[in-house]
């Protein structure tokens, strides 16, 4: 293994030693997880430039513990040499009381691993890297052995990365995080990308129409808003499900990128409206709306039969082109489930804890909430409009969870607004836990809707139907006229 930013820090294991009279000890990569650590090699003890540098960020110790950040100091000497360096009056060319350990690294071997060993003079160049809590390098700088480092510039370093945004030039912590979606104007070219127009802005990212200069192509690119870790994982996981499912209801990945430091997910261009834009603008008739819930539960099928559950199925996660065509967008509450499972719910207890969460945007803003406290987590996932009874009662929800998000949203198509305008967030949130929002969502239905729908909404996952029969149900409903625009 060897030292790449973005990739997992080369592991190491070195004797190390402290504060005078400290019996040396060995260290780990693997004891740093979970905090931040600055790794610093130097080449020897007893140098010119060595002791000023160490000093200086042993003056700086409290700032990177602030920062919850350790520090190591690592160089090919002995922990004896270590040990009487750190004896040495700092007026005799030592160091003193330095609090932080010195790591012994014989022959370089660690050194080698990060790529800052000088085989022809036996030392390590002053090579510097950040490694976050979860051991992935973020930061490295490799110094002339005659060019000491700088603290302050280190620690400005770490700040910008703990912001986990984007930071330009010259930037300190007192600026705040740099905000892509303010440059990512008309025009713009973000890698092989240039902007077009804002789609929508979301939770979880903001979504470009953008032209492939590559592939010479429109494309809609969704560049995340979250910390740089959490976004990529979050990519990362939507393009995995998405890469399950080929159906012409469901919009297609195209890749998965990071350009310019932005993680991003490249899909088809949908030229249309969401469904949550037609129901406002009370645009759609009886026939549109049984073709669009045909063709979301001809997709919604195709999904649960690959394993993949959407976990956020909402009418803003819907896109209809100007013929009618609906594709099923943002796959990013979703996960691959084992089929003979999928229906077993895995319980994270809900608490009381759980009613604090903060609902931004009232019901319709997608909701990431975990929290693990001892031998107990708390969970809810997904839109509160369009939660199912188990997600609100802390359960990670399964393809019946979609179920009942889809005969939600129907309901909303044919009757032009939501179950829920008449609550407040809590009180919704109390009805789903305990079942009683049939009668709020059915209401004003006609009866066929209300008799088709009704089972969907089954307070028990496992009597609630499955998308394949919903699509076939539906047919028999609507007549024999096929509502799949694709057929």
């Amino acid at each position: 293994m060897v030292a790449r930013v973005g990739e997992p820090a080369p592991d190491f294991t070195m004797q190390c030693v402290s504060l005078l009279g400290r019996v040396p000890r060995t260290m780990r990569l693997a004891d740093y997880r979970g905090s931040w650590l600055m790794l610093a090699f130097y080449p020897s003890d007893f140098s010119f430039v060595c002791p000023t540098e160490l000093i200086a960020f042993n003056s700086h110790i409290p700032d990177f513990q602030q920062r919850q950040c350790q520090v190591l100091a690592v160089s090919a000497d002995s922990v004896e040499s270590h040990s009487e360096w750190l004896s040495t009056p700092v007026v005799d060319g030592g160091l003193g009381a330095i609090h932080f350990p010195l790591a012994s690294d014989p022959g370089g071997v660690v050194a080698q691993s990060y790529e800052v060993w000088l085989s022809s003079r036996q030392v390590a160049t002053r090579g510097l890297f950040i490694i976050d809590p979860e051991g992935i390098l973020q930061y490295a700088v490799v110094h002339n052995l005659s060019v000491g480092r700088n603290p302050n510039e280190v620690l400005r370093v770490l700040d910008a990365l703990q912001t986990g945004g984007l930071c330009p030039a010259n930037w300190n912590a007192g600026d705040g995080k740099f905000d892509p979606e303010s440059v990512l104007k008309t025009g713009t070219v973000l890698g092989h990308y240039r902007i077009r127009k804002k789609l929508g802005s979301g939770t979880f990212g903001a979504v470009f129409a953008a032209w492939d200069i590559h592939l010479e192509r429109m494309v809609a690119i969704k560049v995340l808003k979250r910390s740089i870790f959490e976004s990529r994982e979050t990519v990362l996981r939507e393009a995995r499900t998405a890469a399950h499912l080929n159906d012409p209801h469901i919009c297609t990945i195209y890749a998965v990128e990071q350009e310019e430091g932005l993680p991003l997910i490249a899909m088809e261009y949908i030229d249309g409206k969401p469904l949550s834009q037609l129901i406002h603008e009370k645009s759609l008739d009886d026939e549109l709306c049984c073709r669009i819930a045909y063709q979301i539960a001809a997709g919604m099928a195709v999904a649960h039969g690959a394993g993949v559950v959407h976990g956020d199925l909402k009418p803003a996660n819907i896109m209809v082109n100007k013929d009618g065509l609906a594709k099923i967008l943002d796959f990013g509450l979703a996960r691959v489930q084992h089929l003979q499972a999928q229906e077993t719910m895995h319980r994270e207890p809900a608490t009381e804890g759980t009613l604090g969460v903060r609902f931004e945007s009232d019901f319709e803003a997608t909701v990431d909430f975990r929290h693990r406290s001892g031998d107990y987590s708390t969970s809810l996932r997904g839109t509160l409009a369009y939660m199912s009874p188990e997600q609100a009662g802390g359960y990670i929800g399964g393809v019946a969870s979609d179920t009942f998000a889809y005969a939600i949203l129907v309901a909303e198509m044919f009757k032009g607004r939501r179950a829920d305008s008449a609550f407040q967030p809590l009180e919704w949130l109390a009805k789903l836990r305990s079942g009683q929002i049939v009668d709020d969502v059915l209401e004003g239905l006609e009866p066929s809707y209300r008799e088709w729908l009704a089972p969907l909404l089954d307070k028990e996952p496992s009597q609630r139907p499955a998308m394949t029969d919903i699509s076939e149900s539906l047919h028999r409903l609507m007549g024999t006229r096929a509502w799949d625009l694709t057929t």
